[in-house]
């Protein structure tokens, strides 16, 4: 290092008398410039010696120590096998044997820029706490730099070699186990009513495409029970087995044909050990099936991300599971004091239809119970006003402030027609009562709410409305009836979400309908509940007419509405979708700081996944999402997106 100074100190003093000597050539030529030129070279011969001598001490300091006791022996570079560089800004201006043999092959590169010599690093970055990362002649080093003061500027560069450790670190994370629960979850209500030899065909193929794409991929594979799958790959051949949105998904429908046959994957990755893969892998398929299957869900400690999805739910047959829920229910009902039954934000007919049937319900059994609802947002007025007119009904309906003061410690909250907090008519009600009952038809969400006592969820399910009657059925004690308003709401409810059973209804909804119809339902009342004033007709012509389309879907936006006419919003989305060339419908509504949108289709597009890429959900044919402090302009670029989102 002192060689090296002291080479430097000559090319300053060579510098030094080449000026001078053209300074002194100058003043003979001129003399009357002597005085300045003199007292030129002196001004910048003190600066020469002051910036040389405070550069040899700063190095001196760095190295050696500042105290009078400091020795050559203190804090040696020279020798260290760790290579060690001095940065003043992007040049290199020393560094040990080290650095020279490993970063530049044996040759000096002195008092030269930075990036010559590590193109790739940045001094700056390597001052944190986990340095900077450098590739030099295939090692890899990570490199800490110390923090430059005001006054030095300088940066000592620390450069470990720490190849091998990031190899086994790549190898580890390579090696982390990946373990997948596979169901084909059309089993028990599609293969099981083939003959024999058809449905052991089916099973056959279906064995050998899963066993295939699992061996493909180095991954253990272990079938249980007649339809279910437990596949276990490492990290390092996931992404092959998930290509392509996981195309096992499509080659089970190829493989059932003219049959309904899919499959729900649930994907455990990123725990630190098998057991906590497992335990995610199951809450993932869980997951997939709660939004209706033949789609794949992977979840991390990240959250859900999604896969598939876009078939309509296969309609359950077995009624097994509603007696067990309806045993459950009456059970926790008979042990609460009070009872308050709740939908959603700006309820609907189906919304409000489900609590009125929970409500004769929990009546039926002799239990205290009020539906909560904000009646100055609602789209079910007309219902609402119906209901009240009933003996013993007046008082049913409480706003979601007196609710509140309705709970205690033995009270038992409904939700019906909605399984999120965010979506309820009243968040702070669900996070009040410890104990809560979902009853919900819609596709699951990540958000859904989870401390449940009975959370009664079917994707297949037409409506929340078709839920209530069938539990109902089982719940009513012997000689209890529903009244015809009772029955109606629930037929009304029914109604609406199958558009009077034109979409996704059932031999199960027809069941249910029947169940009430034989309830002396009066049809004239009902269909009253769908008219509307010509203030709501006039506006959904409005929206109908502003409609333009992208890539299949209708959209129309509008600024704000008054409040009584909110209804034209989900009927311009249904009215849409009779134009010709249109997939699907999304129409939205600014409200205050709020865009409120509404989605439907007849099937053939997943709204439902064009309304969670806008943080809402629902339904394949009907969906729903709210925007907040957003302009129409960005909310349509948002749709947009979706829109192209899901076309890839």
């Amino acid at each position: 290092m002192k060689n090296r100074f002291i080479s430097t100190d000559w090319l300053i003093v060579i510098l030094a008398a080449a000026s001078a000597a053209f300074a002194v050539t100058a003043a003979v030529s001129n003399p009357a410039t002597a005085g300045i030129i003199g007292a030129g070279i002196v001004v910048l011969a003190i600066i020469l010696a002051v910036n040389a001598g405070t550069t040899r001490k700063i190095v001196k300091s760095i190295f050696y120590g500042s105290g009078k006791h400091s020795n050559l022996q203190q804090l040696s570079f020279e020798k260290l096998n760790i290579p060690v560089a001095i940065i003043s800004k992007d040049t290199i201006v020393w560094y040990n044997d080290s650095f020279r043999e490993r970063m530049l092959g044996g040759n000096d590169s002195y008092l030269i820029q930075v990036e010559k010599v590590l193109p790739d690093f940045e001094v700056e970055k390597s001052c944190s706490d986990t340095g900077f990362n450098v590739v030099v002649e295939g090692r890899e080093y990570t490199v800490f730099s110390s923090t430059p003061t005001e006054e030095t500027k300088l940066w000592v560069s620390y450069f470990v070699d720490d190849t091998q450790y990031k190899l086994d670190q790549r190898e580890y994370r390579l090696s982390r186990p990946v373990i997948m629960q596979i169901a084909v979850d059309t089993y028990d209500d599609v293969l099981k009513e083939l003959k024999e030899s058809t449905r052991a065909q089916i099973m056959a193929k279906l064995d050998q495409m899963i066993e295939d794409a699992a061996l493909r991929n180095n991954g253990l594979i272990n079938k249980y029970g007649t339809s279910r799958y437990t596949v276990v790959l490492e990290e390092r051949n996931y992404p092959d087995f998930s290509s392509g949105h996981f195309d096992i998904l499509n080659e089970a429908k190829k493989i059932g044909g003219e049959y309904s046959v899919t499959l729900s994957v649930g994907v455990g990755k990123g725990g630190v050990d098998f057991a906590e893969n497992d335990a995610l892998s199951r809450q993932a398929l869980d997951m997939a099936l709660g939004r209706g299957g033949d789609q794949a869900v992977v979840k991390t400690h990240d959250g859900y991300e999604f896969f598939g999805g876009n078939s309509r739910s296969v309609e359950k047959r077995s009624k097994v599971r509603s007696r067990i829920v309806a045993n459950a229910l009456k059970d926790i009902i008979l042990q609460s004091e009070n009872v308050l039954v709740m939908g959603h934000k700006m309820s609907d007919l189906d919304s409000v239809g489900s609590a009125v049937g929970m409500a004769a319900i929990v009546k039926a059994l002799d239990r205290k119970v009020n539906i909560v609802i904000d009646e100055n947002r609602t789209l079910a007025g007309n219902l609402i006003d119906w209901v009240k007119t009933e003996e013993g009904h007046e008082n049913l309906f409480v706003t979601p402030e007196r609710a509140q003061q309705l709970v205690d410690y033995h009270s038992l909250l409904i939700i019906v027609d909605t399984h999120t907090a965010k979506m309820a008519e009243d968040t702070s009600l669900c996070e009040m009562c410890s104990k809560k009952v979902i009853i919900d038809h819609h596709r699951k969400m990540v958000d859904y709410i989870s401390d449940t006592v009975v959370s009664y969820h079917e994707p297949y399910a037409s409506s929340a409305s078709e839920l209530v009657t069938e539990l109902l059925q089982y719940m009513l004690p012997v000689n209890a009836k529903l009244t015809p308003v009772e029955s109606g709401a629930l037929l009304s409810g029914i109604m609406l979400d199958t558009r009077n059973f034109s979409e996704k209804a059932g031999v199960r909804t027809f069941e249910a309908a029947a169940y009430l119809r034989r309830q002396y339902v009066d049809m004239a009342t009902i269909i009253k509940l769908f008219a509307v004033p010509k203030e709501i007709y006039e506006a959904k012509s409005c929206l109908v007419n502003k409609a333009e389309t992208y890539k299949g879907v209708a959209i129309s936006m509008s600024e704000q509405f008054a409040d009584e006419v909110q209804l034209a919003v989900p009927q311009a989305a249904n009215d849409l979708l009779t134009l010709e060339g249109v997939e699907a419908s999304v129409v939205a509504l600014k409200m205050d700081d709020t865009i409120r949108i509404s989605a439907r289709s007849l099937g053939g597009m997943n709204v439902q996944v064009l309304m969670e890429y806008l943080g809402g959900g629902g339904h394949l044919t009907m969906a729903g999402a709210q925007l907040k402090d957003m302009t129409l302009d960005q909310a349509k670029e948002k749709i947009y997106e979706s829109i192209d989102n899901y076309k890839r």
